[in-house]
């Protein structure tokens, strides 16, 4: 019996009932005949939470199944389960951020999003371009928290593969495909949770850019990891600026004014050793 995955239609649902139809000899292996736990997939960690009070380690996509690893056996048929929704809205952020991020990359730039990866700290797209600069980035950065203000729609809809139109990337997968909108922007096919609207994304921050082989890789935090980020950085940026008794806005040029003087130091240093060295030959060959 495959279970029902009930995040397919709501992501907000934050505690269900289910029973349990198959559990390994140990009770800590659980199939349910529903769940709303998402299985690592697609490059979206798995959920946490309880199931009859016992804490989920891990949610494994097996085939069809979804297996859910517990931390302590699991020994009721009829079970009350609990999701970790403070996890689960990250994911739902950082998901439906990445989809924002690469649709605007795309329209922007024409860079297609090869892959994806939703870290515990911070989140990775991998892009088919040799290079980015600073400014495209920037562009991209302001286009995508523009359209988090504008509150778009972000809906959910199941069409046949044969019959799914204007997709961003074309799917190889066959039957029936759970297509995720972000209206008049983006039309993709995922199995992952995400947000009702482009507003509860919260702010986009692109934060970092590194080759990769032959793609871009940028490292990207949505919603309440951004703001976080950007008061860690805003911390660290006053903490040097203090050092150096400079304002926010001079610290930069003041560190990169110093660096220079070191350079040049440094090499005026190893100039004199070098002429010092030479001295010291010419005196002691002439005695």
């Amino acid at each position: 019996m495959t279970a029902a995955r009930l995040y397919y239609q709501d992501a907000y649902l934050r505690q269900f009932s289910a029973r349990v139809v198959d559990r390994s000899a140990e009770g800590c292996r659980l199939r349910l005949d529903r769940t709303a736990f998402y299985p690592t997939s697609g490059g979206q960690p798995h959920d946490t939470g309880t199931i009859a009070g016992a804490a989920v380690l891990d949610v494994i996509e097996e085939g069809d199944e979804v297996v859910h690893v517990t931390a302590e056996p699991v020994l009721e048929t009829e079970v009350e389960c609990s999701i970790d929704w403070e996890r689960r809205f990250d994911h739902m952020q950082q998901h439906t951020g990445q989809h924002l991020l690469s649709a605007v990359l795309h329209g922007m730039f024409g860079w297609n999003t090869v892959g994806f990866h939703l870290g515990a700290a911070a989140s990775t797209i991998d892009l088919d371009t040799g290079q980015a600069s600073a400014e495209q980035l920037r562009a991209a950065e302001l286009r995508a928290n523009e359209l988090v203000f504008e509150n778009r729609p972000v809906t959910i809809s199941f069409e046949p593969a044969a019959e799914a139109q204007g997709l961003r990337k074309a799917s190889d997968r066959e039957g029936l495909l759970r297509i995720v909108t972000i209206e008049g922007l983006d039309r993709s096919a995922c199995g992952g949770t995400h947000v009702r609207t482009t507003a509860e994304i919260g702010p986009v921050l692109i934060r970092k850019c590194e080759r990769v082989r032959s793609n871009v890789r940028l490292e990207f935090l949505c919603g309440l990891r951004a703001v976080r980020r950007a008061r860690a950085d805003f911390e660290a940026l006053s903490r040097i600026a203090l050092g150096l008794s400079a304002s926010l806005d001079e610290a930069a040029a003041l560190v990169e004014s110093q660096r220079r003087a070191l350079i040049a130091s440094e090499k005026a240093l190893a100039k004199a050793r070098v002429e010092l060295a030479r001295r010291r030959g010419v005196e002691l060959y002439q005695t």
